[in-house]
């Protein structure tokens, strides 16, 4: 799959040690509450007992890791956004290793565009199936809810039971907090 820069990026974490995972990450949880989004790097818990980090226009602070390594125990579930190309890619890894990823570019006005790799969840054949048949009779904007575009998002959401443009589905509605780089002295 093509590389690209995507502005947001969800990291959604099960059977992860998340106090070990941050402070590998050199972040800390601040507990102050991020409700506009507005934190380049934020935490959030959900009751399903995953917890997920959002980043916007990562610095290279997570996106510089090899997604293999965030998780060598347990299971992580990522969701990369670009919020100007019509580009939306989800991939789950466990134990340390890839299982699946799905992407779609509309990029090149290929609406019905859809790159799957691996294992993919039970839950893509009947989300690609609609998103297809809507798409394909135009009753969807190939940009919105219920095209081409959404069918990672929405796989994301079968597995996890998150999406990060739905928070207010998850009860109760998770909330992020700001995390902040750790100052580390030099002894």
């Amino acid at each position: 799959m093509e590389s690209m820069d995507f502005d947001m990026s969800y990291y959604k974490f099960h059977g992860v040690d998340r106090a070990a995972l941050l402070d590998a990450l050199g972040l800390r949880d601040t507990g102050e509450p991020d409700p506009d989004d507005e934190a380049p790097y934020a935490i959030a818990d959900l009751p399903n007992g995953w917890f997920v980090i959002r980043t916007n226009n990562d610095s290279g602070l997570i996106s510089d890791y090899d997604r293999k390594t965030l998780c060598r125990e347990g299971r992580l579930v990522t969701c990369d956004v670009a919020t100007v190309d019509p580009v939306s890619r989800a991939a789950g890894y466990a134990n340390g290793e890839e299982i699946w990823t799905v992407q779609h570019d509309g990029r090149n006005n290929d609406h019905l565009d859809l790159e799957i790799e691996g294992d993919a969840p039970d839950a893509l054949p009947d989300l690609h199936k609609k998103a297809f048949a809507a798409v394909e009779q135009g009753l969807v904007d190939p940009r919105g809810p219920g095209s081409m575009l959404d069918v990672p998002l929405e796989l994301v959401r079968a597995v996890t039971g998150f999406r990060h443009d739905r928070p207010q589905d998850v009860r109760p509605t998770p909330v992020f907090t700001w995390l902040a780089p750790i100052k580390r002295s030099l002894a």
